[in-house]
């Protein structure tokens, strides 16, 4: 676990966590331990019943801009890097068949991880420059201001992208979109990234907030069983045969029905709607009965008399 500092704020309200980089400074720039902080921070997040939604965002004029690049020079930084983190260790040593063995994760893979089969709601409202789109791919929904930038740089640095760029990129936009973006590394405006479909939608500045809030509001609303179940199975989808996706996907309905909610929703619109129901049928059942004409007798059939007429019979006799 890493240890809390206030590089990244964790607050909670009515429902909705807000996760927020807080490096203005050097444009909310990740350190190693920051990518274990934020780690730590979704895990709380997603541990908490009371959560329902997570908003991450920036402080200042940045998203963020990525990795700190202090620890790319051999030298102190570095040194304490490879020291506190057995991970980094493996790998700036190129020690990668002890690393695989190991099965441990990258503190950004496991975090997008944890967002696409999380029951919670991932929105991600950027504020500004975003060079560290990998996290956004593993978002519910992403919502940027007018004046936000994108890019995902690692090949114009030279390294391969490692916080799982490069296998949901191409299961997010599409390997067509996905090599625009991570070959050309070129930076984009907002526009362009609802082009791609790394944005869900572009909004003015001062209404970002606001929305991604309604936002999250919004999708709260439904059943947290309902939203893991079907984003564990949409996760799934990029995986599996169809066939076998289609299996998953009736074994995922049948345990959402487990949980009561769609009974308790049925219930609740019943009693809403049945009142108004009843009304209308006794209505309709009313207007029936005045409107039907008596039905005639049969051909050949005697007819009865009506008492009426049975009595004027009686006395003209």
């Amino acid at each position: 676990m890493a240890a809390r500092s206030d590089a990244i704020l964790l607050e909670k309200r009515k429902g909705i966590a807000y996760i927020t980089f807080n490096r203005p400074k050097v444009l909310n720039a990740f350190r190693p331990m920051d990518y274990y902080l934020l780690d730590d921070l979704v895990n709380d997040c997603d541990q908490d019943p009371k959560v329902r939604a997570i908003i991450f965002t920036g402080k200042g004029r940045a998203w963020s801009v990525g990795d700190d690049v202090a620890v790319a020079v051999r030298g102190p930084a570095q040194r304490k890097l490879v020291a506190e983190d057995p991970v980094q260790a493996l790998m700036w040593d190129g020690k990668y068949l002890e690393l695989a063995m190991s099965r441990r994760l990258i503190a950004t893979q496991q975090t997008c991880k944890t967002l696409l089969n999380s029951g919670k709601v991932a929105i991600a409202a950027v504020n500004g420059i975003c060079y560290i789109a990998e996290y956004l791919y593993a978002m519910d929904f992403v919502l940027a201001a007018e004046h936000a930038t994108f890019a995902q740089g690692d090949v114009k640095v030279g390294i391969c992208p490692i916080g799982s760029s490069t296998q949901l990129a191409p299961r997010v936009l599409g390997r067509r979109r996905a090599t625009e973006l991570l070959l050309k590394a070129e930076l984009i405006p907002a526009q362009e990234a609802c082009r791609l479909g790394l944005v869900n939608q572009v909004v003015p500045a001062e209404r970002l907030m606001e929305e991604a809030e309604a936002l999250a509001r919004q999708v709260s609303r439904y059943s947290a069983s309902a939203i893991k179940l079907t984003k564990i199975l949409m996760t799934k989808a990029q995986e599996l045969p169809l066939q076998e996706g289609l299996e998953q996907e009736v074994l995922m309905c049948g345990l959402s029905l487990q949980s009561g909610d769609y009974e308790r929703y049925a219930r609740k619109f019943l009693a809403k709607s049945g009142a108004t129901e009843h009304k209308g049928a006794r209505r309709s059942t009313a207007r029936r009965e005045r409107t039907v004409p008596a039905a005639r007798p049969a051909a050949g059939a005697r007819r009865t008399a009506s008492p009426r007429a049975a009595g004027r019979a009686a006395r003209s006799k």
